[in-house]
Parts: C-alpha cells; sequence; structure tokens
C-alpha cells in the first residue's frame, strides 16, 4: 500500500468518525427544535471558531479550526448560564421532563436511524453468498490429503444432492470420525472422493473454505435483512455490554479505545473496500448509541438519570451535586481515554476481514 493512498484512507476516517459525532450533535439539535427549545450554536470541528452567520431562528452555525467531530449548544441545558427573560419559554431548563427526555435521547436516536440507513446501503451493494465450490484447502486436513483441489464444485455428499453451502457444511458436521463419499465436478467430469473426516468442536471437519458470489437483493428483500442486521446487531452489543459490567469479559477483551485507536480501526477499515467500509460506520454508530447510554455524566445515559431523578423529586438536584457528578464522570472518561491511547500504542487493535 502506498504512502498516498493510506492518507487518503486516513482522511476517509477521520471524516467517517466526524460524520457519526455531528448526526449525533444533529439529532439533539432537531429534537431541540421540535420541541420549542432554541439552539444558540452548531459548529462542525472543534477549538477556535473560523467562520460563523447566524440563521433566521437565532442559531449560530459556524466551522471550528479542527476539523473533527462537532457540538450544538442548546439554551439552558448549562445550569450556570444566564437565561435571558424573553427566551426562559424556549429554553431546556424551562420544558417539562418528556420534551427534555427528547432532546437527550436525539443524539443516540439518529446514530440508530444513521446506523439502519447505512446497513441499508450495505445490503443495496450486492451480498456475498458462499458456494459449494472450493476456493481454499487447509494445510494437512482431510481435503488435502484425500485429493480435493480448489475450483472443485461439490454435488452430492453419500448420494444426497447438495446445492447450497449451508447443505454441503450441515451433512458434512454430521460425519465426524466417519468415511463420507463427497461426488465434486472437476474440468467438467464428474468424480467422487471418499474422505475419512476429522472431528472438531463435535463435528465432522473436511477443510476447505467457499468461493463467494456475489448477489443482489430485492428491495423488499434489503428492507427485512436491514431490520434482521440492526436487531442482531443491537443484541450482541446488548449482550457484551452486559457481559462487560458483570465482569464476564477480561480486561483485554473490553480495554478501551482512544480516539487514536477509532480512527486507526476506520482507515483499516477503509482500505477492506467502500462496502466494508460503510458497515463499519454503521456498527460503530449503533456502538455509540450503547456507549453514550451508560448512565454517568456527561453522557447521554447520566441526563437520563438526572432527569429521572428529578422528576421523581419533583425538583432540580443541588448544582453542586450535579457538578460533582460531571466531574467524577469526566475523570472517569478521560481516564479511559488515556488508558486506551496507551494500549493502542503498545498493542494496537488489528480488524479481522470483513
Amino acid at each position: 500500500m502506498n504512502s498516498l493512498t493510506m492518507i487518503l484512507q486516513y482522511i476517509l476516517a477521520i471524516l467517517a468518525f466526524s460524520l457519526i459525532i455531528l448526526v449525533h450533535e444533529f439529532g439533539h439539535f432537531i429534537m431541540a427544535k421540535l420541541n420549542g427549545i432554541h439552539v444558540q450554536e452548531f459548529f462542525i470541528g472543534l477549538g477556535p471558531k473560523l467562520l460563523k452567520f447566524k440563521s433566521r431562528g437565532g442559531t449560530t452555525w459556524g466551522l471550528s479550526a479542527i476539523p473533527v467531530g462537532g457540538y450544538n449548544k442548546i439554551l439552558g441545558m448549562d445550569r450556570n448560564a444566564e437565561v435571558p427573560k424573553e427566551l426562559e419559554h424556549k429554553s431546556y431548563a424551562h420544558k417539562p421532563a418528556y420534551r427534555k427526555f427528547l432532546v437527550i435521547i436525539g443524539g443516540v436516536g439518529m446514530n440508530a436511524v444513521f446506523a439502519v440507513i447505512l446497513i441499508a446501503i450495505f445490503l443495496s451493494m450486492g451480498i456475498f453468498v458462499p458456494t459449494t465450490t472450493i476456493d481454499y484447502i487447509e494445510p494437512g486436513s482431510p481435503a488435502q490429503i484425500y485429493g480435493f483441489e480448489t475450483g472443485d464444485q461439490v454435488v452430492a455428499l453419500n448420494g444426497q444432492q447438495i446445492g447450497t453451502w449451508e447443505e454441503f457444511a450441515q451433512a458434512t458436521r454430521e460425519h465426524q470420525n466417519d468415511t463420507a463419499q463427497y461426488t465434486i465436478i472437476r474440468d467438467n467430469e464428474q468424480i467422487t472422493i471418499e474422505a475419512r473426516l476429522e472431528q472438531r468442536d463435535g463435528a465432522g471437519y473436511l477443510g476447505i473454505g467457499p468461493q463467494a458470489t456475489r448477489e443482489y437483493l430485492s428491495l423488499g428483500e434489503i428492507v427485512t435483512e436491514t431490520f434482521s442486521m440492526t436487531w442482531d446487531i443491537t443484541r450482541t452489543y446488548a449482550m457484551l455490554f452486559g457481559m462487560l459490567f458483570s465482569g464476564q469479559l477480561t480486561f483485554a477483551e473490553a480495554r478501551p479505545v482512544s480516539p487514536v485507536g477509532v480512527v486507526t480501526l476506520f482507515q483499516q477499515s477503509a482500505a477492506m473496500g467502500l462496502q466494508n467500509f460503510i458497515m463499519f460506520i454503521a456498527l460503530v454508530s449503533l456502538l455509540i448509541v450503547f456507549g453514550n447510554l451508560i448512565p454517568i455524566l456527561p453522557l447521554d445515559g447520566g441526563h437520563l438519570v438526572v432527569l429521572g431523578i428529578e422528576r421523581i423529586r419533583k425538583k432540580p438536584l443541588p448544582q453542586r451535586a450535579v457538578e460533582i457528578a460531571n466531574m467524577m464522570g469526566i475523570i472517569l472518561l478521560v481516564s479511559l481515554l488515556v488508558v486506551g491511547f496507551v494500549f493502542d500504542i503498545i498493542s494496537p487493535f488489528r480488524l479481522p476481514n470483513m
């Protein structure tokens, strides 16, 4: 890989990471506007402000010096900020709890919608379906010992017709430590190979990998598969977060990743092609949903906890208590980022082929 290609991949990685953050912030912005709350600022990037203009709605839009991520400033969310008397009716602090709730979850909600759209785009580009044609033979495996070759197409096992990779794999698993007779097509000729299979993980093992062909889905299939994939990914993330907080994951499996590590992972996914890159952005966007709902300030989950407590108390929490909780959360998050940065340097993550 040449240097220019890698530079372009890192630029794409930074842009993708920033896009996920901007989508999140835009979700807060949209829900604030829909609930009659004034948004004072919406800036792309961080650091010194380079360009800005004020819209008719009174929001200042702009571009900051460091083009990574962005933020919006919602009137009344900062408890220490003064709210002009004439704008109190448009302040977050003066809105009912359900409107505050909608503003808080707007960010993760938009991340979820963004992920669904990206998964649909990923699927619309076609999916790779494994076939019964052999593309890989493991050295020393029964497949190599008994004379299978790449390019062979398996059409039957013990006389039973094989039409898909799933049928082939299932039939093979049922013949552990047993001899199976495979009918294959090689150079347009049909031949038979008898092979004694190994046993691995309690199932028969031949030791081959399939060729895959790209297939395109109909619109209905894309819609159905999009929601199915989104549900499966969400369920997996929920399980992993449950294992994380119950201590079932080791530190090596659950260690934090710094922004440097995240950008590097984005670069690795970009190197795997556009389709895989799109899917990786979707996976991270859904991961942001779970990460932001962790119940500590200043994350959205922490704001939801504060909102719930204040709803039960029927009055605001003491400002000092919120400030202490916010500071403790920031210290924890910064500590995790520092640990993640150290590990990203000494032991960086590597993505498997997608």
